[in-house]
């Protein structure tokens, strides 16, 4: 079943709250805060030293750092949800009543009103592979998800059926699916927003239940209005292009990187940076950031071959160890050589310039300034230094599909708009 990702910048409630920084400084810091945080969202759960309680990052900082939500329905009869797209995580959960923080703005899901709700039991096999999944007082099965600030999410492993509104205006009913029904969610969580939609390869992944594929599409981001974007769940997922192999571990997707190459000079990195070989290394692909963080070595050479090219066209604009200019992207850019990420089978990642580099520019408030959507992770600690995460602004116009039972991943650069001509629902 296909539906359309919602941008957060087009939602008016979201939209109202924040003020735009003053400066391109400020826009700057503001674009890596945000960054930063899905980086220690990522980073925390894959940590084996964390333990079995999928630790994340507060929720309002995980919530701060995705661009697109997911609008369904849940129940009979059915009410609707705006939720986070996540393919760094593995459990779709709401927030229900009774709800011990509740501040959302669209009502909230009450069980004891849908009939088709029902909990799982704690002897149910489902239940082991919640977090900290445990018996009740009724034999329920309860779950636990741990956050490093903040309550987190408690509640209990329930099924529900979901309705979804395709891009044409169909609603597709699913079966009925396990999910977290939240009862207590901590009180940080953004008013209009209910909860988190895992598509990661754990059981309790709403995209391992409803089969074993699923794809989403991203146009142009800096167009909050770009009606195309959109997530298939299920076997009409938009399989196309060219696979890589992925590996899954902790329930996150991990992709064999081989090279980087800027037109048609390769970079100098060897492999084995990219290498998946132990904790806090290996290459994932990320839904929700826009920065690309580059393993040390890599961003090196990267950051070097740029500055080779533009330092002699360009002005650059000075902000700490950022890589910006004076610029418009779409002026000063044209002709500049695409930068591309080869993986292992010959499926490849092409970003031109707009992909490449994010404009600060505002009208009337910033001067006319681009960054490099690129940074070190070390900027996390050297502990970081072989670990790389390919965000959004890398993955425009591209449409991505996992093919969970090959192990496959497929890149197809596409106008997500085309995708009408492909997709049956």
């Amino acid at each position: 079943m296909a539906m359309k990702l919602i941008h957060r910048d087009s939602m008016p409630l979201l939209n109202s709250k924040p003020r735009a920084p003053a400066t391109p400084e400020d826009h700057i810091q503001h674009l890596t805060d945000i960054s930063s945080a899905r980086f220690k969202y990522l980073t925390n759960s894959i940590d084996k030293e964390l333990g079995n309680s999928d630790f994340q990052v507060d929720v309002q900082q995980a919530i701060k750092t995705s661009l697109f939500f997911v609008n369904f329905s849940i129940g009979q009869p059915p009410v609707q949800q705006y939720t986070i797209m996540d393919t760094g995580s593995s459990l779709l959960w709401i927030r229900c009543l009774p709800c011990k923080h509740s501040l959302s703005s669209p009502p909230l899901f009450n069980p004891s009103l849908s009939s088709t709700y029902s909990e799982y039991s704690c002897h149910d096999g489902f239940c082991r592979y919640g977090p900290t999944g445990r018996c009740g007082s009724s034999e329920e099965c309860l779950y636990d998800q741990v956050y490093i600030n903040g309550a987190g999410s408690k509640g209990v492993l329930a099924k529900e059926q979901l309705t979804f509104t395709t891009p044409n205006g169909n609603r597709v009913l699913t079966r009925p699916v396990g999910f977290g029904c939240g009862h207590e969610n901590g009180d940080q969580l953004e008013s209009e927003l209910t909860g988190i939609l895992g598509l990661g390869a754990r059981q309790t992944s709403l995209a391992v239940q409803l089969g074993s594929k699923f794809s989403y599409c991203i146009g142009d981001l800096s167009n909050k209005n770009y009606g195309f974007n959109q997530l298939v769940l299920g076997e009409d997922a938009d399989v196309l292009g060219d696979p890589t192999r992925i590996q899954t571990e902790n329930g996150i997707y991990y992709m064999n990187l081989e090279g980087i190459s800027v037109g048609d000079k390769q970079l100098n990195i060897e492999p084995v940076v990219f290498t998946k070989r132990g904790e806090r290394t290996g290459v994932i692909l990320d839904s929700g950031t826009l920065y690309t963080w580059l393993a040390d070595r890599a961003y090196r050479e990267l950051h070097n071959e740029v500055r080779s090219i533009l330092d002699t066209q360009l002005e650059r604009f000075w902000y700490r160890d950022y890589l910006c200019y004076h610029g418009r992207v779409g002026e000063e850019l044209i002709g500049f050589p695409v930068v591309t990420f080869r993986f292992a089978g010959g499926a490849e990642l092409a970003m031109e310039a707009g992909s490449m580099f994010y404009a600060m520019n505002e009208p009337d408030v910033y001067q006319n300034v681009f960054c490099m959507a690129v940074r070190p992770t070390t900027d996390h600690g050297r502990q970081y230094k072989d670990f790389t995460a390919i965000g959004l602004m890398a993955q425009q116009y591209y449409n991505i599909a996992y093919d969970l039972n090959e192990q496959n991943v497929y890149l197809q650069r596409i106008d997500c708009v085309l995708l009408d001509d492909y997709s049956p629902s």
